[in-house]
């Protein structure tokens, strides 16, 4: 069993993704460690693209055995492009079932192949999604953190998207 202290600094844990922008800090995305599943390379992933999709979303690619959604983190959030490398992450997100119970979503999110493990900073300053470009139907929290921007982003709108309540990413 893990102790109360070891709880926290698991919590702690988190997958950052540095991201290129016109901010004036150095964006950088953050999962949390057990959202992360998987990193897969460039050559391991074919996607088959969707007529008529947001330009958001590359298409469909299949990883053991499930068809899951092929995410572009750039066109998503608003960053600049990155030329060169990019990497996969498998990423799962919980939502409500219809029964009560919690229904296990996932996705691919195509990024810049800047991955590191990280521990959260424990002193961040809390930002503006808007006043940093982000749509804040795609975020959960936004920091500033010495020369960084932390985005905590909410996949959720992209992976089971409201009718009603369509998010609009930022323009690229």
């Amino acid at each position: 069993m893990l102790g109360e202290k070891e709880k926290k600094r698991a919590d702690r844990k988190a997958v950052a993704v540095r991201m290129a922008g016109a901010f004036g800090k150095e964006p950088t995305l953050l999962f949390a460690a057990r959202q992360a599943e998987e990193v897969l390379l460039e050559a391991e992933v074919t996607v088959q693209p969707l007529p008529f999709a947001p330009h958001w979303l590359l298409g469909l690619s299949v990883w053991r055995q499930q068809a899951l959604p092929v995410f572009d983190a750039a066109n998503l959030y608003g960053f600049d492009h990155v030329f060169g490398r990019h990497l996969y992450l498998v990423l799962r997100a919980a939502v409500a079932a219809e029964d009560g119970g919690r229904q296990l979503l996932r996705c691919l999110l195509r990024v810049p192949g800047q991955i590191a493990a990280r521990e959260l900073p424990a002193q961040c300053v809390p930002a503006s999604a808007e006043e940093n470009g982000l749509a804040p139907a795609l975020v959960r929290g936004v920091f500033t953190h010495e020369d960084s921007l932390l985005i905590v982003p909410d996949l959720l709108p992209a992976l089971c998207p409201a009718a009603d309540q369509l998010f609009e990413p930022p323009a690229v």
